[in-house]
């Protein structure tokens, strides 16, 4: 197809509306107007590991419903005059949906015992495409026109993107830079500490850091993205599409002051509304637990408390 052919974009997009009515028509037909929450969907959608039937089976029916919410996106997105910007990803989304209504009619609904594929995409990056795709990325200015792009290598950079932020974002909670040694160098074994200490701390009968999230569809997106990273495993766009939308709500924020320790009136606009009260205390707790699993010195470059990615209450 080529971008400056009017006529030829008008077919595409017509047809392209046309499949994406009959898929939503086909998801709405099998959840029949069913609901899932957030965290349901993502304790079957980021799985470490697929190792039953039946975990399959959940995993595909919780596919069809994110993907349906991916597909009426791209439905409103997606128009005439920029349809050929989105050629890479329509091609990939059909391979993917084509794959999920395949093992869905096999697996779940029983309606065939074999399906031959018509189009099949390499699941992993190799080093070269990742390579490929840090230049792209770096020397995106020379690209006059995006769907020149090397999109199915750039595009998964939002995990590794997401995987940085939720780490990041754990140590600003608590209010610390980074975890060394005696000698200053950096506590690899704790870059994600954070978190693991933050959900101990919630399973206490007076927690003193208040979510307004849920965190275990934190850890579990998290857990997700560390397998990109170290698999270079591709998947799907919905997946893809539906942890950022997840993501998201890290930053909601009723975006009301909140009086903190000193008596100011204080919005951070970066963050949602987390809660911290005794922040001395935590802060040694905090210490104290990286020393018994370290059995060593350790030290932690802590924030000014007014810098900290939470409301402290009471210091």
């Amino acid at each position: 197809m080529k971008y400056n052919d009017k006529a030829n974009n008008c077919e595409y997009y017509k047809a392209t509306i046309n499949s994406f009515n009959k898929y939503i028509l086909y998801c709405e037909k099998i959840l029949n107007g069913k609901f899932y929450s957030d965290k349901m969907i993502c304790e079957n959608i980021f799985r470490e590991k697929i190792n039953s039937k039946h975990k399959f089976e959940e995993y595909l029916h919780k596919s069809i419903y994110i993907s349906m919410d991916y597909v009426k996106y791209l439905k409103e997105t997606v128009n005439e005059e920029n349809i050929h910007i989105y050629r890479h990803t329509l091609m990939c989304l059909r391979i993917d949906l084509e794959w999920l209504i395949a093992n869905f009619e096999k697996y779940w609904l029983k309606s065939a015992d074999g399906i031959i594929f018509t189009n099949e995409r390499k699941k992993n990056l190799n080093p070269s495409e990742l390579y490929f795709a840090a230049k792209a990325l770096f020397f995106i200015e020379e690209n006059k026109n995006i769907q020149d792009l090397y999109l199915r290598g750039l595009k998964p950079a939002a995990m590794f993107y997401i995987r940085q932020l939720i780490e990041v974002y754990g140590r600003n909670i608590l209010g610390y830079h980074s975890i060394e040694d005696e000698k200053g160098n950096l506590k690899k074994q704790f870059t994600q500490y954070a978190w693991k200490f933050i959900k101990e701390e919630l399973k206490k009968d007076n927690p003193r850091i208040e979510l307004p999230f849920d965190i275990d569809i934190v850890l579990s997106i998290n857990k997700w993205a560390n397998s990109f990273v170290h698999s270079t495993y591709l998947y799907n766009s919905y997946i893809q599409f539906y942890a950022l939308k997840m993501v998201k709500m890290l930053f909601d924020s009723k975006r009301k002051k909140i009086r903190v320790y000193n008596g100011r009136l204080v919005e951070k606009s970066e963050c949602s509304d987390i809660r911290i009260t005794n922040y001395e205390s935590l802060k040694s707790d905090f210490e104290k637990k990286l020393k018994e699993i370290s059995k060593a010195e350790v030290i932690v470059n802590w924030m000014k408390v007014d810098d900290v990615g939470a409301y402290i209450i009471s210091l």
